[in-house]
């Protein structure tokens, strides 16, 4: 395969997608809407949960909080961090900040530390059943937390002082028993020198240690600051309504795509003149309204004949019989297939048109519209239209014929159409598949009469793979707006161009009258 058949091929598949879709397009909606229904009402039923944030900055507690060889960021470490602030120790005091509104592991669980900034930033999250207590238990687990820091803080730093102090206070003795040696020694003894050196080496010791207590004391043991309280940011809401809606809108929309492909298959009716023609492959020569169905064919209806006629005269020529398919699934044959035939004979050729199918009553109909003279050897002229003939076969029903249809009759008089006639043979796509083969048989073109919405593939598709068998071309389709189903009511078992039962009456009348011989009428009169 070229690159030319694989772009085709591709394109081929895209189209179809978009054919589907778009056919289709009810179950795309109601899919969606499903799907932004049951969104809605997850996030009516589903339990909300409110998560609160608060923002913390912690101090390094350091005796040189400034010191330029490393950073105070430095001396924190994450995990401990985290670890100190989901402790049980921090949670129990939440608890009694929010006066047991919560237990401890109530609190655990409901609490989230993250550390940024190697643990100079903390940020905690506190989810609640509602705002409020979001809020109020965020700001609760923060202050906790900084307040144990701070007292851890002040602890150790208490433990350090008051060992240092001890120190002091025994160097302090040692110094006044050494200086009591001083005075009562000989400055010129050993004992004397001896005294100041040890007299000197506690005075260090003393300097030192001071120093250190007078820097303990000095250290700020505050945990850390607040940079945003919980009611200062904003608040996430689980399950989010936007994020729900959209996942339940995209949700349903792909169940609604994958409906589609699977429905499309089933849903075998044909809605339009786009879908009849490319389940023909075959072009629509023209759309009919079936609400104006008078024979001949008037105003609009009448213009697209015409335009159907002229299409079809291109492609086929005098003497040949036109198998016209009825797939309108009407109680009686529609009125398009039939003016098919009459627009053709009001051009001027000789046009022979055999409806096999039909009802007494539609042959009554049928003689009043088109205004039959008396038929001879079932052939009958139309007064209103010279070149037009219809042939009514007498064998009809007959189980011995060859086709119940297409009778001996019926084969006679296509055989027999001259070489400038041309023969219109009427079939229902409801009929006996053997007659529409044989028809298909006899035939050298083929055009179908289909209804929207009542038309349907399957038949579509097997009248156009017998046709392709024996190679009778298809050459296309007139399409019938469909009738709503109170105007199908309406109009009862009638034909359909006869709409009111006075002009059903007028039109038996007038069919009794055109089809007496002269000797009856006269007797009558």
């Amino acid at each position: 395969m070229d690159d030319n058949d694989q772009a085709g091929a591709a394109t081929l598949g895209f189209d179809h997608y978009v054919f589907v879709l778009k056919r289709q397009w009810r179950i795309l909606v109601v899919a969606t809407v499903l799907g932004a229904i049951a969104s809605a009402g997850y996030l009516l039923l589903a339990p909300q949960t409110v998560t609160a944030t608060t923002t913390l900055n912690l101090n390094v507690i350091t005796t040189e909080p400034f010191s330029a060889q490393r950073a105070a960021s430095g001396l924190l470490d994450d995990a401990t961090e985290t670890a100190i602030a989901r402790s049980h120790v921090v949670a129990t005091r939440a608890s009694e900040l929010l006066d047991g509104e919560a237990t401890p592991g109530e609190i655990r669980a409901a609490s989230t530390v993250a550390t940024s900034s190697g643990a100079a930033v903390v940020t905690v999250d506190y989810d609640a059943p509602t705002a409020a207590a979001a809020v109020k238990g965020a700001d609760a687990v923060a202050s906790a937390y900084l307040s144990f820091r701070s007292d851890q803080a002040q602890e150790r730093i208490g433990v350090m002082v008051t060992n240092l102090n001890e120190r002091i206070d025994a160097l302090n003795t040692t110094l006044g028993e050494v200086n009591q040696q001083l005075v009562s020694a000989d400055p010129s003894s050993a004992a004397y020198a001896q005294a100041t050196t040890q007299r000197q080496q506690i005075i260090t010791e003393l300097d030192g240690l001071l120093t250190q207590r007078n820097g303990l004391q000095s250290v700020d043991t505050t945990g850390g600051i607040v940079l945003s309280a919980a009611e200062d940011n904003e608040l996430g809401y689980a399950p989010g309504r936007t994020v729900t809606l959209l996942t339940g809108l995209a949700g349903g929309l792909v169940l609604g795509i994958i409906a589609a492909f699977i429905w499309n298959p089933l849903d075998r009716r044909l809605r339009n003149a786009a879908e009849i023609s490319r389940s023909l492959r075959a072009p629509v020569f023209a759309t009919v309204d079936a609400k104006r169905e008078d024979v001949p064919a008037k105003g609009a209806a009448a213009d697209s004949l015409r335009v159907t006629r002229e299409r079809l005269l291109v492609d086929i020529y005098l003497g040949t019989t036109v198998l016209v398919i009825d797939a309108t699934h009407s109680d009686e044959t529609s009125p398009t297939a039939v003016n098919l035939a009459v627009v053709t004979a009001q051009v001027g050729h000789d046009v022979q048109l055999i409806v096999p199918a039909g009802t007494e009553e539609f042959r009554e109909h049928l003689g009043t519209a088109l205004e039959l003279d008396d038929a001879e050897e079932g052939r009958a002229v139309s007064s209103s239209i010279p070149t037009l003939r219809v042939f009514t076969a007498s064998d009809s029903g007959d189980e011995r014929q060859g086709d119940l249809l297409l009778t001996e009759q019926t084969h006679a008089a296509i055989a027999d159409a001259g070489d400038e006639t041309l023969t219109f043979v009427v079939l229902p796509s409801s009929a006996h598949p053997a007659s529409i083969l044989a028809g298909l048989r006899v035939a050298q073109s083929v055009v179908v009469v289909a209804r929207e919405h009542d038309t349907t593939t399957t038949e579509i598709r097997w009248l156009k793979e017998e046709a392709d068998a024996i190679e009778t071309p298809l050459l296309g389709a007139v399409a019938e707006r469909g009738l709503r189903r109170a105007q199908r009511t309406e109009r009862g078992i009638a034909w359909p161009f006869v709409a009111r039962s006075e002009r059903t009456n007028a039109a038996r009348a007038n069919a009794r009258t055109a089809i007496e011989s002269p000797a009856t009428a006269e007797a009558k009169a």
